[in-house]
Formats: C-alpha cells, structure tokens, sequence
C-alpha cells in the first residue's frame, strides 16, 4: 500500500529491507554540512493538532521546496507552525527560520480531497513550497534542473531526507537508486530499488550534470512497502512555472 513518507509511522514494516533494494543511511555530518547538502533542512510542522516531520530544500534565497502534503491535508487544510532547520545534525543545526507564506502544485489539493493523499493522481502533483521573510543561507540556494529524462536513463539519483522511523529524525539520511525510473503518471515517478523513510517527504532528488555538479530535479513524495519502492514529484515544466511564479 501507497503511504505518503512524511505521514509514515513505525507501522512501516521491517520485512520491507529484506528486499532487495538501496535502504536510507546516515550522510555523516561532514558531508552534510557541504554544499549542496548543507541546503537540506527538516521541517517541523503542525496539521491539525498533532506534529509532524519532514524535508526541504533551499531553492532560491528565501525558498524552500518540499512536498505539498508537506504543506496540505484534506481533512486539516493548510499546515501550521512550519519551522525550517538547515543542515540539521545530531543536535546542532546551521540556521532555523518559521515559514512566512506557503505553496502547493496547482492541482494538489483537488485531487487529494477528490481521491485521497495516498493516490496516483495527488502524486502526481505533491509538491510544495515555503517562503520565508529572511534569507535561508546567506544568499546560497541549490541549483535545480526541470528535465524528467535524467532520471529514466539509469540509476545513481540520490535522495535525501531526514528519518522519522529507523533513524532519530536529526540526521541527513540518503538513499541511491540502482535502477532508472519509471514515470507512473503526471510528474509522479516510482523507483523499485529504493526504499524511503518517513520523514524523508519533501527531500531533495539530486542528479549529477555531468560534470560533478549535482541539481534539485525532484522531490521524495512516496513510500512503499510491499513492494518495496520509493515515489517522487519530478521537476518538469509544470514545477518551473511553480518556482518561477512564486518562489523568490
């Protein structure tokens, strides 16, 4: 069964790390704290009473990107008290800031009300966004690239994210894909090789350009246990006009 990674809980069964696929592991603050990772923070936030976790990404200056049901729930409505903590790590942290105003894909909310969060077609458009009145970093953001084809050519697409389940939740966890993606439908695409873990939702998807350089082409959405995979919202066209429009 779909679950959305940042709603998962310990019900996620261990069984699922039998399989054989690529599991979330501890970057090590060293690497953490490097450019671009130490742009990867954790996302504390409230939907209706109760408190959840889960990921972003400084996109611009004064943006985070993250996943729309990061940002949005059918039965609670917007989220609240969202708090950003950059380059998170066994305690200590880089910069924490509350959210100013908030975002999400157009079409999100509609088919999350219409046929549930867990659902192809929320998937399809579960991206989110956070701007915030200071700057994130300084000025630094991470690079981000709107090309789908990246992630069908093959693996070695990394997704990070912070862990709210095997892991304490206060440190950077990554994951790398064996396999190519497969786009499901819309911008949702799915990974077998992968698994993820809650907290994770909204984290970064990074490909490297060729060069060394490695860019922001998606964002974690989804986990699955049986089968064991992992789902993301692709940077597209549709994403681009997002960021364009209202990210600054």
């Amino acid at each position: 069964m779909k679950k959305t990674a940042a709603f998962l809980s310990a019900i996620f069964c261990a069984s699922a790390f039998a399989f054989a696929a690529s599991n979330p592991a501890p970057t090590g603050q060293s690497l953490a704290r490097t450019f671009p990772y130490s742009m990867i923070g954790q996302v504390e936030f409230y939907s209706g009473r109760s408190a959840y976790v889960g990921s972003g990404t400084v996109i611009k200056t004064h943006s985070v990107l993250t996943a729309g049901h990061v940002m949005w729930d059918p039965d609670y409505g917007w989220s609240t008290h969202m708090l950003f903590t950059r380059s998170l790590y066994s305690g200590s942290y880089i910069s924490s800031q509350y959210a100013r105003r908030k975002y999400i894909l157009g079409g999100y909310s509609t088919n999350a009300n219409y046929y549930g969060p867990d659902s192809v077609l929320a998937f399809a458009n579960d991206m989110g966004a956070m701007v915030f009145r200071n700057t994130i970093a300084d000025g630094a953001y991470a690079g981000w690239w709107a090309n789908p084809t990246l992630l069908t050519s093959g693996g070695g697409s990394k997704l990070l994210g912070y862990g709210a389940e095997f892991h304490t939740g206060d440190e950077l966890l990554s994951v790398t894909t064996l396999d190519a993606f497969t786009r499901t439908r819309g911008g949702f695409y799915e990974n077998d090789s992968i698994s993820v873990e809650g907290g994770m939702s909204g984290g970064p998807v990074l490909e490297d350009d060729g060069s060394g350089n490695l860019y922001v082409v998606g964002v974690v959405v989804a986990g699955s246990d049986h089968p064991v995979s992992g789902g993301i919202r692709v940077l597209d066209t549709k994403a681009a006009r997002f960021i364009g429009s209202y990210l600054r």
